[in-house]
């Protein structure tokens, strides 16, 4: 089991799915098209944390994995450096490649504040990627590869999303898997999501749609999905009145479309890392 606990809503470093009473799932509200180029302007030289510290996990449970984001702190437990790229860069693991096996199985816990609320809001991505380069001597650069993804795209009939109010607050988040409410989300962060969270493979917006949108989306999991979660999704339903499969609900709830495809998708290419030295 995965816990997450997400504090207000902020910058979303953290977009997992908390299993708890009426949980929040923080998405990301600084993320554009590409991992590389955040939305938001970016500072001459934006800040960084004030204290951090990266060291290995004591007694690692492979079951249980704990992120906090709240207020100006950043915890992480149990992770790998694999799973912070993720949770940075907004990518599915097969987006991360020529990297060490290390990469994958040492696990890490993560304690970062920043000077002020303020700084976490308004830059807490970038400096979480700095934290991250700058801990793991980490070099890399973007690449296209081929590879298995979905694509999402608008369905038959046209998409069945209400559009947000433009003065609502981010209110993006799961009661249990498979029961989902998003508020003024936008597609590339439902994809973010999507990827990061839910299904087995990349996902790539080809929706075209922009703007923010307000939704709700039901399904009934299987096995593969909310698998990078370390969550494993409950055993087929007899019950009639389930909710139908992702895909199925996707494009009767949201009018919306998922596709296997291969084609070329943007990978985080690793050129150097090294363990973090001891704080």
């Amino acid at each position: 089991m995965t816990e997450c606990v997400a504090g207000k809503l902020k910058i979303g470093i953290i977009p997992l799915l908390c299993i708890a009473a009426l949980a929040a799932v923080v998405v990301s509200t600084a993320f554009g098209q590409s991992p590389a180029i955040p939305e938001t302007t970016m500072p001459a030289k934006p800040p960084e944390f004030e204290a951090a510290t990266i060291k290995p996990t004591k007694d690692a449970n492979p079951n249980w994995k704990t992120d906090r984001e709240e207020g100006r702190r950043l915890t992480v437990d149990n992770r790998t450096l694999a799973e912070l790229l993720m949770m940075a860069y907004r990518l599915d693991r097969r987006q991360i490649v020529n990297d060490p096996a290390w990469v994958t199985r040492d696990t890490y816990d993560l304690v970062a504040v920043a000077e002020n609320d303020k700084d976490m809001q308004e830059h807490g991505r970038e400096m979480f990627e700095k934290l991250l380069t700058d801990r793991f001597k980490l070099a890399f650069h973007w690449e296209q590869r081929e590879m298995p993804v979905y694509v999402m795209t608008v369905a038959k009939g046209g998409p069945k999303l209400t559009p947000a109010d433009a003065n609502g607050a981010y209110e993006s988040g799961c009661q249990r898997p498979g029961q989902c409410r998003f508020r003024r989300e936008n597609m590339q962060r439902f994809v973010n999501w999507l990827q990061f969270a839910v299904v087995d493979k990349p996902v790539v917006n080809k929706t075209g749609l922009s703007g923010e949108f307000d939704f709700t989306l039901k399904w009934t999991p299987d096995e593969s999905q909310f698998f990078a979660m370390g969550i494993h999704a409950p055993p087929p339903s007899d019950d009639p009145n389930a909710p139908p499969d992702l895909y199925p609900a996707m494009e009767e709830q949201l009018g919306l479309k998922l596709e296997a495809q291969k084609t070329a998708t943007q990978v985080l290419a690793i050129d150097h890392v090294e363990r973090p030295a001891e704080d």
